[in-house]
This record gives C-alpha cells, sequence and structure tokens, in this order.
C-alpha cells in the first residue's frame, strides 16, 4: 500500500489540499478560497471540510498524518500561530486540535517558509545536502534552515525570519517595526515600492508607460520585465536588489556555512538578473575561504513548495513515532 501525507497550504486568499506520496508527487489536488474574510471560525471549518474531503478520496490507513502549512509565527510543538498577517482576527490560536478530532489522526503544523526549506531539501533542489538555506523572496522575505539534514526550529519553532536581518541600520522602516530589514529592502513589495517612488520624482523609464496602461502602481514583476528589456531605472533597481540580497547571503554563509542556498518565490523567476549581483557581494564581502563558491541557486519546487513541505512534515512524525 502507498503511504500518502495529507497536506494543506492555508494561505491568505487560497487554501489548497492535496495527498501526497513519500517520493514526493501529488495527488488528489483540491483547491478552495481560504475565506479569510469571513473570520476565524470559518477558515477552520473550511480546512476541516478540505481534508476530510481529500482524505475520502483513499484508504484512510494509507495516510500517515497530516501536515498543515500555516503563514506567520508558529509554535510547531502545538501548532499556535501568532497574529498571521493573511489571516485577520486569528489572535494567538491553535487549531490543531480541530484538525486531529475531525480527521481522527495526528496533524503537524508549521511555517510556510520553513517548510519551503523541508519541502526543497526532501524533493528540490536541496536533495543529497545536509546543510542548506532556504530564502523565499516574494511580498516579504522568509526562509528556513537545515542542519544537519533536519529542519532548525530554535528554541520556540521560531527560527529562520531571514528577512529580518538588519542590514542598513539607517534604511527604511520594515513592517516588523525594525529599521532597514533585509526585507524592507530587497523584497518584491520593496522593488515595486521603490521603482514608483523613483517615478513619482520624475525619472525617465518605460514604466511609466506600464503604470499609465494599468492605471496604477507597477509590480515587482513589470520591474523586472523591464529590466531584461534593457530599461536603465528598472535595471538599477534589480541591481540594488541583488546588492541587498547578496548582503544577507554572505551573512548567512558567515553565520551558517551551507552548502547551498536556495531562493524561492516570486522574485526567484528574475533569479538570472539578480545573481551576478549577488555572486559579486560573496566575492566582495565573503571571508576568504568561501569566496569561491557559488552556492546559490533556484528552488525547483515552484508554487508546491509550501505543500510539499507540510507533507513532509508528516512524513517525518510519523517516521519518529514509528522508530518510537
Amino acid at each position: 500500500m502507498t503511504d500518502y501525507a495529507l497536506s494543506a497550504d492555508l494561505g491568505g486568499t487560497q487554501l489548497r489540499v492535496a495527498l501526497v506520496d513519500r517520493e514526493g508527487a501529488l495527488h488528489e489536488r483540491h483547491a478552495t478560497d481560504t475565506l479569510a474574510q469571513h473570520g476565524r471560525e470559518a477558515v477552520v471549518n473550511n480546512l476541516v471540510q478540505a481534508l476530510g474531503h481529500v482524505a475520502g478520496m483513499v484508504d484512510r490507513a494509507s495516510i500517515v498524518g497530516i501536515g498543515v502549512s500555516m503563514p506567520g509565527p508558529i509554535d510547531p510543538d502545538d501548532g499556535t500561530v501568532y497574529d498571521p498577517p493573511n489571516l485577520p482576527g486569528w489572535g494567538i490560536y491553535s487549531a490543531k486540535d480541530r484538525v486531529e478530532d475531525a480527521l481522527g489522526m495526528q496533524a503537524s503544523f508549521a511555517n510556510d517558509a520553513s517548510l519551503g526549506a523541508l519541502a526543497e531539501h526532501a524533493y528540490g533542489a536541496g536533495r543529497g545536502h545536509k546543510d542548506m538555506i532556504y530564502l523565499t523572496v516574494s511580498t516579504g522575505i522568509g526562509g528556513g534552515i537545515i542542519i544537519d539534514g533536519r529542519l532548525y526550529g530554535g528554541h520556540k519553532g521560531f527560527a529562520g525570519e531571514l528577512g529580518h536581518m538588519t542590514i542598513d541600520r539607517k534604511g527604511r522602516l520594515c513592517n516588523c517595526g525594525n529599521m532597514g530589514c533585509l526585507e524592507a529592502l530587497a523584497s518584491g513589495t520593496a522593488v515595486a515600492r521603490i521603482a514608483n517612488e523613483r517615478l513619482a520624482s520624475g525619472e525617465d523609464s518605460v514604466l511609466s508607460q506600464y503604470s499609465r496602461d494599468n492605471g496604477g502602481p507597477v509590480s515587482a514583476s513589470q520591474v523586472a520585465a523591464a529590466s531584461s528589456e534593457g530599461d536603465l531605472l528598472a535595471r538599477s533597481i534589480m541591481d540594488e536588489a541583488a546588492v541587498n540580497l547578496g548582503i544577507g547571503i554572505v551573512s548567512y554563509m558567515h553565520i551558517f556555512d551551507p552548502e547551498i542556498i536556495v531562493i524561492g518565490g516570486g522574485m526567484s523567476h528574475s533569479l538570472d538578473q539578480l545573481l551576478p549581483g549577488i555572486e559579486r557581494e560573496i566575492q566582495d564581502h565573503a571571508m576568504a575561504h568561501q569566496r569561491e563558491r557559488r552556492p546559490v541557486v533556484k528552488s525547483e519546487l515552484g508554487d508546491d513548495v509550501s505543500i510539499l513541505g507540510a507533507a513532509a512534515l508528516a512524513f517525518d512524525a510519523f517516521d519518529r513515532r514509528d522508530q518510537d
């Protein structure tokens, strides 16, 4: 009988559920709106119903457990999530008991970015590497850390806030409340914000036409597209983001000495533009014995990274119980 993990990726907009086998293949995919605007109770009911729907497609005995990817800070021991920004009104809450009682099997919960690291290590670009960093660069910047083949959670499971390293103490205010975080200077949100500020100041760019055509501000993906077409303003913004990412990555290299650093998230689609600047920072500022390394690679799992990470979490929990 094939073993499956019942895996859910609970995002602010969409809830995705699937059965995942041990090779990382997804089966019986199901997607629905999260219903975040209807409040916590509606979201949890929706999660339970979606999990039950997919679980009913196979023999329950083949499901080893449930893994759930959640946005925001989360204590993986009890599934308590702390004021997730994309799930308004949740406060401090755990859905673990509700899910386990409804489905009759053990459920494991973890932060979506941490699970990205677990997924890439198990099924993606990090396969075969004992020590790796996963960095997701999108609306914000987050990540996860694999040490000696295992996800590192820290004291209470909150490790991996890789976007909230201060790289410029006189830099911009970050949403976390600190100044000059990597997220505030190199995320997709930061790239779009900088572009719109520079356009508003009167700088010339093809992005002005993008803005007029759309009737609103330009996006990070439009900045990347304009940069690839040779627009000087867009290119300078992407170069600035690359330098800032490189500063952060050099620090990760010094602190963790990873074999590989996997970049995911929306900005990873433009890694070809960012990589030269990142590698220059490594050459210029990494310690001498690390300068010749080229550890940065693109995620292989794309949009499935969190749901695959939740599956890896469920398999890991089951295997640990089996060993005990």
